[in-house]
């Protein structure tokens, strides 16, 4: 699996999550759904975002090798 097709799942798994996440929390607006966020939702989007980003640094450095290396 590539740099890309990874990101891509990672992005489609990310986009699911956030999409359930605002369904339930338009029935969900007590404390124990603020906590669940805080706890649970919150650092799962960080998470995901850093592995994106990280997954974007990754895919440059190999490009930039490719490229000095003569590879296309």
């Amino acid at each position: 699996m590539s740099l890309a097709d990874s990101k891509a799942r990672m992005m489609s798994a990310h986009r699911d999550l956030m999409n359930a996440w605002f369904r339930v929390h338009e029935a969900w607006h007590d404390d124990t759904a603020r906590r669940f966020r805080e706890r649970s939702i919150e650092p799962i989007d960080r998470q995901l975002r850093s592995a994106m980003n990280a997954l974007d640094a990754m895919e440059e450095t190999l490009r930039r090798v490719r490229s000095e290396c003569g590879e296309s």
